[in-house]
């Protein structure tokens, strides 16, 4: 099994000097050049940075390709992320076709897709990783994998979809946007995951709900990958 403790989650994301636990509030703090910043609040403002390129470019629009093409090239956006994301699944794959072969494409997702989801969602996107839950497992035959995906949007986010949605002129429900940010985030995965088990692999979207749970936004996506 694959994962990156929180320490190395918050180093290898944020590419800090430092990063401090504080045992008593469990919060995580970043020195960055003497001044100590609270993860959280770097989260929350890459967040903010990932909402203002992807709205900005694409005003959340489907014509000519603008939303489909401002998230591929927010997944491509960072080379070091995107190649450290690869390589640390790429050995696990391998592994796995000497055990078991590379037909087996369904089990290998439905044993790792819990982190290859959690891990694109927060370390290649700006989803925060304690908010994302994911599962998956097989499909309908030894290469069809079938899962969901959860995310659990705070006010704070809330408000930052808000705020960026007026600045772009974007009118548009917020559970629509919210469905759009995590959905095609998931389904910029498919040209990475494809180079990962060395085969066209395509996550499709299949079943989405909704859950008020107090102030927060739940979302719950269900995904089908097949071969194509």
């Amino acid at each position: 099994m694959f994962y990156l403790t929180n320490l190395d989650f918050y180093r290898n994301v944020f590419l800090v000097e430092k990063v401090i636990r504080d045992k008593n509030h469990g919060r995580y703090f970043s020195i960055d050049k003497g001044k100590v910043v609270i993860v959280a609040d770097i989260t929350l403002k890459r967040f903010e940075e990932f909402l203002e390129r992807v709205i900005g470019a694409s005003r959340l629009e489907l014509a000519g390709g603008k939303l489909a093409k401002a998230f591929f090239q927010e997944a491509q956006r960072n080379e070091l992320i995107l190649n450290e994301f690869i390589e640390a699944f790429t050995p696990r794959w391998n592994l796995w076709k000497r055990k078991k072969g590379s037909h087996l494409i369904s089990p290998f997702i439905g044993e790792q897709g819990t982190y290859i989801f959690k891990l694109w969602l927060s370390f290649v996107f700006a989803f925060n990783y304690r908010r994302l839950d994911a599962q998956c497992e097989k499909g309908g035959s030894m290469v069809d994998s079938q899962g969901w995906v959860q995310y659990s949007y705070t006010p704070e986010e809330r408000q930052l979809i808000k705020k960026i949605c007026q600045k772009y002129q974007v009118n548009m429900d917020e559970r629509e946007v919210t469905r759009i940010l995590i959905t095609n985030a998931i389904k910029s995965i498919d040209p990475t995951i494809s180079k990962i088990i060395e085969t066209n692999y395509r996550m499709f979207i299949d079943k989405i709900d909704y859950f008020e749970e107090g102030e927060n936004l739940k979302i719950k996506v269900d995904i089908v990958g097949r071969i194509g």
